[in-house]
């Protein structure tokens, strides 16, 4: 049965399909937690058709009256579009369901992105489960061929599970809010970020925690190498991307910087899919995908020749311990293989040999 706020709701759909101009996109920063430093933001949508409603109320709706689908789409060529007033250094994250992904109107809007998908983030969110996942990871592999990241959302909560993150092998992992709210007051929630942060490490991703409200979270957080986070601690949404953060928390202690500090940053980088050229004995090169960010290091053999091979990728916030230990846990042939330090936004920052983490956990000179 149809009420009549929903099916007022139904034609504040159709007005909002005809008119995107009353979707009002709004940004929320996501703050590097050591730095406390803006690295990104996340899209949210305002509805200013009528009857008035929260944004799940309006997403609910579309969802019962099926254009789900097409309501997304507008959002994701709306989170493309504002790439360009992002600052720099910084990324866009567009939240985007599974379903959606896959469909031609999403696709499309993908594929008509101008100058690539750089710096966007596709965050999977997890209203429903997921049918194919082969099929989903095809997507969302073009995407990235593209230039885009993937996130999963609310991780800790609903369909969001641990296997479902490695299903998708995301660049970052999303922290429930649930899971976030006074984690400094609770060992049991303590204990599952640490065993998220430590099953993300293995997959090289990055973690952002939602719903940080209290300076305890944020030191907390940074404090377990959880590397990024939101919340109204740092900012409610708004309408302008603004790297100033509202009120800046007073800077934690900079532990990323030692590893900075370690970095090289004189290798020669390659293009994905480019020919390998020849490298000098004990050298190597960083192969980067279209939008910059590491995803192989080609390594010299004796012989003269050179072979393609996958690397740790690690963030300037980590720790030298936790990077070390990482680095030693590798099989033995890629054991001794530099690691590769990239930014915030996942660009190439620069390489650590593995003889420099030894020397700073010994205390030595790099």
């Amino acid at each position: 049965m149809i009420t009549t706020l929903d099916a007022a709701r139904k034609d504040g759909l159709e007005a909002i399909l005809a008119d995107p101009a009353l979707i009002r996109p709004v940004f929320q920063p996501i703050v590097d937690l050591k730095r406390s430093t803006v690295v990104g933001f996340e899209m949210l949508a305002r509805f200013a058709a009528e009857p008035q409603g929260t944004p799940l109320e309006w997403l609910a709706a579309a969802e019962r009256h099926g254009v789900a689908i097409p309501l997304e789409a507008q959002l994701v060529e709306i989170g493309v579009a504002a790439r360009d007033r992002l600052p720099a250094n910084t990324f866009l994250s567009v939240n985007v369901s599974p379903e959606a992904i896959l469909s031609s109107e999403v696709q499309g809007a993908f594929a008509s992105a101008e100058g690539g998908l750089g710096r966007l983030v596709i965050e999977v969110t997890e209203q429903s489960r997921v049918e194919d996942y082969a099929e989903l990871a095809r997507a969302l592999a073009r995407s990235r061929a593209a230039g885009a990241a993937v996130a999963v959302d609310d991780t800790g909560a609903g369909y969001a599970s641990l296997a479902h993150v490695m299903r998708l092998r995301p660049e970052f992992v999303k922290l429930d809010r649930g899971l976030v709210a006074d984690a400094d007051l609770d060992p049991a929630k303590l204990a599952l970020i640490e065993a998220v942060g430590a099953f993300a490490a293995r997959l090289d991703a990055w973690i952002v925690a939602e719903g940080i409200e209290r300076r305890a979270e944020q030191e907390l957080l940074a404090g377990l190498s959880v590397q990024l986070g939101q919340g109204y601690l740092f900012g409610h949404p708004g309408s302008e991307l603004n790297a100033e953060l509202d009120a800046a928390p007073v800077r934690l202690a900079d532990s990323g910087s030692e590893l900075a500090a370690l970095m090289v940053r004189d290798a020669p980088l390659l293009e994905d899919g480019a020919e390998i050229p020849p490298l000098a004995a004990g050298s190597v090169a960083v192969v980067c995908d279209g939008a910059g960010r590491p995803v192989g290091l080609v390594v010299p053999h004796g012989d003269g020749t050179a072979s393609r091979r996958e690397t740790l990728v690690v963030g300037l916030a980590e720790r030298v311990s936790e990077v070390a230990s990482r680095a030693m846990a590798r099989p033995l042939h890629t054991r001794f293989d530099p690691v590769v330090c990239c930014e915030a936004d996942g660009s190439y920052a620069g390489l650590i040999p593995v003889e420099r983490l030894v020397h700073a956990l010994a205390g030595r000179p790099a």
